[in-house]
Formats: structure tokens, sequence, C-alpha cells
């Protein structure tokens, strides 16, 4: 029985996929093949390495800075020295941040630098700049089309690979389900795009007003592309007031997301009972 999982964009939200994988290994199971996109493509990315759900977690504990809300608060409150502890910023026209920090950390951690070094196929999506279309990876360097992946416009610097201008995956295919389906018995799909907010009052700051519309987008293109395709099981965590930059509210992601996670056990389980 051959299984893919889907790992989708969504910023924060993307460390419940670690839930996601949690219910796989209670369940004893290995994928067959990963897909990602953004920063789905960096939870891909380590679990084909052959990471456990608790390396994962061990590995972000260490990224995460506790005493602040968010990366969007070091913006705002120009808490630069906090702010370089994780990325690093620059003032061109390209991206506020460059990313090579992130990626020498992905480097450091990861352990690979191939995608023939894994343990388990991995594709990973980025979206062409020029060519507005979708580029996938699969073969070859692995660090840079992973970095590509998550470079959100505006925020992060585009990356350049064999001539082709890079921005996040996310942009063309946030839930990258159909390039696995045809690989496996079973596909299944993990939505961490966002939920309708529960606080609506408020006019929203700039960063979140920018970002909140591309994500907004990028439910639309899910939901245009359910309408004609459909993975074996779809999982969408409902996990609100978390914005793209969230990373410190670990621990209540991890709550909301903990229904998703006993509805793929559920699931999982009726679809190997009636293989």
């Amino acid at each position: 029985m051959k299984i893919g999982i889907t790992f989708g964009a969504g910023g924060a939200r993307g460390i419940s996929h670690l839930l996601m994988i949690e219910a796989l290994e209670e369940l004893g199971i290995k994928p067959s093949i990963i897909s990602g996109s953004s920063f789905g493509a960096i939870v891909g990315a380590f679990y084909a390495a052959g990471f456990t759900s608790k390396e994962m977690r061990d590995i972000l504990n260490q990224l995460i800075n506790p005493k602040r809300d968010s990366v969007f608060d070091f913006l705002l409150k120009s808490d630069i020295a906090k702010l370089l502890t994780m990325f690093d910023p620059q003032f061109i026209k390209s991206g506020f941040i460059k990313g090579d920090k992130f990626q020498k950390f992905m480097e450091s951690n990861l352990k690979v630098s191939k995608f023939e070094e894994l343990s388990i196929p991995l594709k990973i999506v980025a979206t062409d700049y020029w060519k507005k279309e979708e580029v996938v990876f699969d073969r070859g360097e692995l660090i840079e089309p992973i970095k590509a992946s998550y470079s959100l416009p505006g925020l992060f610097t585009p990356v350049k690979i064999k001539n082709k201008i890079l921005i996040d995956g996310g942009a063309v295919n946030p839930l990258p389900f159909d390039l696995i389906k045809n690989y496996c018995d079973i596909t299944i799909a993990i939505d961490v795009t966002a939920v309708k907010s529960q606080s609506e009052a408020d006019i929203p700051p700039t960063f979140d007003s920018v970002f909140t519309t591309y994500q907004t987008m990028q439910n639309s293109i899910i939901k245009e592309r359910l309408k004609f395709l459909r993975p074996d099981i779809y999982i969408r965590p409902e996990i609100y007031d978390v914005r793209v930059f969230d990373f410190i509210k670990v621990d209540s992601i991890f709550k909301q997301a903990q229904p998703a996670k006993k509805e793929l056990l559920k699931q999982l389980d009726r679809f190997l009972s009636n293989k």
C-alpha cells in the first residue's frame, strides 16, 4: 500500500504538519512519496530526510525566541537586534529579507544537500516569477529549491535557479497533492491555509493586510482545484488567530490542530481497513 502526503503552504500554521506526521508514526506508516509548498516544503524536506516529529519539534524550539509574539512584532517594533537573530534584513528593492541565515540553519540541521540523498522521494513547488507558472523540483540541489518555495513575495528575496527567478510556491500551488496522486494508492493532503478570523472588528496592520490578502488568494486556488481533483484524504486544521509568522504560538497551534490529527487517524484507519 503506497501512501503519499502533501504538506501545504500556510506559514506558522504549518507547524501543525508535525501532528500529522505524529499520526502516521502512531500507525507505523511511512509515506512512499511527499510533496510540499512554501512552509510545507521545509517540513516535507525534514520528513523525507528521515527526521521524526519529535526531532523536528526540537529543531523548531532551537529557532524560536520565546520572548516575542512573532517576527512581525520584531518588524513593527523595530527590534533589529532580535530580528537579526533569526533573519538577515536588507534594504533593497527585491525583498526585505535575504534568507541566507535561515538557509544556513537549514543546511546545518537537515544534513543532506541533494534530493537523491533523501530517504523518501520529495517534490517541491516554487513559482516562476516572470512566466507566472509552477516549477517542480525533485532532483539535484535541495536547499535552494526549498528557499525558493518559501520566498514570500515582498518579504524574502526571490531565488535564481538556472536562469529562473523563483518565488513562493504558494502563489501557484499551495497544496500540491496533484504532483503525487499518480504515484500512490492513498493521497493525503494537509491544507493549513488560513480559516476565517474570529476577530474582525479592527482594521488590520499593513503586514497583516498584505499577507492575509495573499492567503485569501491561496484559499481560492485550493477551493477551485478541489472542484476538479481531490485527494483521498483531505485534512484542514482549524487554526484561528495565527498570523503567517506567529511561530511563537506553537502551543496554541498544536492544541488547535489536535482534532485534525484525530480526523486523520480516523480516516486512515477506515481506508486501511477497506484495502
